[in-house]
């Protein structure tokens, strides 16, 4: 009994002894920090990333608008070896903001055409950004962006264009709508089946207003420079496009706005503003144009022309497709080319459907038997392009061929530079036909009396200069002297101070008097003849005056 109540006594100083309550609460202590943590704590997301180039697991941090929302907690390869894969841990409240359209990526100090940005990173090591989204729904699984979005809203519209012969744009390559900056280049891509380059286009509000289903888009170089009929053109926009290029869009000449388009409608890009303005001519005419002479400076693009204004453009030089049986099937060789007609360059805008091509066939048609005839000219000579031209020829050449590979064939003539090596030729003809040995010998013959008379001008000459030495020759001057002095002192004697002029000018002065007197008298014998018989007018008597 005594052992048992020791015991007792034993098992009641170890139960309540104080010593115990300090692992209790450790225990207690370290289940409410677990549960804290466990509370506080998001969820784990996954990015896949190309590499994690300056990421490190436990320290690098995820923020939102500059605010930590997470940690990367590790850091490993995919199981094929080609991706990195990132577990972040985000905090607690952040799963609202993991969307399928929310973005990640990396900020890092970075040079670009928008500048430097990423500076404050060399001190602090890179982290990882993202752009919540609340479209979509909620995702643990994510891309790593490779580089930053351009824009984290889907505001304005988004167009994509589809380029076949134009070099490629970057992104981040800005839209411009006549010089202003409306958009930029949100992605570019290839598409394997078409072989084309397309890009997505955004055109920022309230620019998306200009965008409808009317509207073309080209590549606007930053520097370009072309050489075509109208000369040597230099051109040169913005220092940005200089340094990437940029996309330009617009309506076309006469053209009028059409109806607004949605998200990702599709356009073609054009190389250059006047493959698009050229694209605009929809209703055309084929021809192909047999030459038979050098087509050297003709190239696709160049102008048709009629008398000197535009009516068509050049499509290919050489028609491809065309096949040697062809070729060899002409009498000689001949370089075809194609190219087309556009009435709507002239009817501004009028030609529709089948039925005014139909009268423009008519036409050409009817003009071609009139003799339009198509040839080669030079349109700039400083750097040799040619251009076709149509005009009326005289005695122009027959018609032989009417079709060329399934398209009409448009007559042609001579161009200008056969023309003036035919006349050329038709000179030196001419003058080959000339009988020059009898010419030249009629020529001799003349030189020679040209000769015989220079002889005998040169012994006269020499004769008259002997009879002037003679001293009875130079004699003759003295009586010369003499007759000129006594004919001068007879002038005198003659003149109105001389010895004869004086009184011969006293008696015409007496003359002149005398006739002026008897004026009265004669006109008096003319008017009455009898006056030298009879008195004028009979006398009356005096009367005598009355006294006053």
């Amino acid at each position: 009994m005594i052992e048992e109540k020791k015991n007792v006594e034993n098992l009641r100083r170890v139960r309540f002894n104080t010593i115990w309550l300090v692992p209790l609460v450790a225990i207690m202590v370290a289940s409410w920090m677990l549960y804290q943590n466990w509370s506080s704590q998001g969820p784990v997301i996954t990015l896949t990333a190309p590499n994690a180039e300056g990421l490190e697991a436990g320290q690098t941090k995820l923020k939102a608008r500059n605010v930590d929302v997470g940690k990367v907690i590790g850091i490993r390869l995919s199981s094929d070896f080609d991706k990195a894969i990132i577990q972040v841990r985000m905090n607690q409240g952040t799963q609202k903001m993991l969307r399928e359209d929310t973005k990640f990526w990396v900020v890092k100090p970075r040079i670009g055409r928008e500048g430097v940005s990423g500076l404050g990173t060399l001190l602090s090591g890179a982290y990882i950004d993202m752009a919540p989204s609340e479209q979509g729904k909620e995702s643990t699984e994510f891309t790593l962006l490779s580089q930053p979005p351009l824009s984290t809203k889907k505001e304005g519209v988004r167009i994509l264009l589809h380029s076949d012969d134009s070099s490629k744009l970057d992104v981040g390559s800005l839209v411009h709508f006549r010089g202003y900056e409306v958009g930029y280049i949100e992605e570019v891509g290839f598409d394997a089946d078409s072989g084309s380059i397309t890009y997505r286009v955004v055109v920022k509000p309230p620019y998306d207003a200009l965008v409808n289903d009317a509207v073309q888009f080209w590549v606007t170089p930053g520097l370009s420079f072309k050489s075509s009929v109208q000369g040597f053109e230099v051109r040169l926009d913005s220092l940005e496009t200089f340094l990437s290029g940029g996309i330009s869009f617009g309506l076309g000449k006469s053209r009028s706005a059409g109806q607004p388009v949605k998200d990702l409608t599709s356009f073609r890009l054009y190389p250059s503003k006047e493959d698009a303005d050229n694209n605009l001519y929809d209703q055309t005419l084929e021809y192909v144009f047999l030459f038979d002479s050098n087509v050297s400076g003709l190239a696709a693009g160049a102008d048709v022309e009629f008398r000197g204004v535009r009516i068509g453009t050049v499509l290919e030089v050489p028609f491809t497709g065309i096949s040697m049986d062809t070729l060899t099937s002409h009498e000689r060789p001949v370089i075809p080319v194609l190219a087309r007609i556009e009435p709507q360059r002239l009817n501004a805008w009028k030609v529709s459907g089948d039925v005014s091509l139909k009268k423009w066939q008519e036409l050409l048609d009817y003009r071609i038997h009139q003799g339009l005839r198509a040839r080669l000219e030079i349109g700039n000579y400083l750097n040799a392009a040619k251009v076709i031209s149509l005009d009326f020829m005289d005695n122009p050449p027959p018609i032989k061929l009417k079709t060329f590979e399934g398209y009409q064939v448009f007559p042609t003539g001579p161009d200008s530079l056969a023309n003036i090596e035919g006349k050329v030729s038709i000179v030196l003809d001419k003058l080959a036909d000339v009988p020059l040995k009898e010419t030249f010998d009629k020529l001799g013959k003349t030189m020679g009396e040209a000769n015989e008379t220079l002889r005998q001008l040169q012994a006269v000459s020499k004769s008259v200069k002997l009879l002037l030495d003679q001293s009875e020759t130079q004699a003759l001057p003295a009586d010369l002297s003499d007759v000129m002095a006594e004919l001068n002192l007879t002038l005198e004697t003659y003149q109105a101070n001389g010895q004869i002029g004086r009184p011969l000018r006293e008696n015409m002065v007496s003359l002149g008097r005398a006739l002026n007197e008897l004026q009265p008298l004669l006109r008096q014998l003319r008017e009455n003849p009898n006056t030298l018989i009879f008195d004028s007018k009979p006398r009356l008597d005096v009367q005598p005056k009355a006294a006053r």
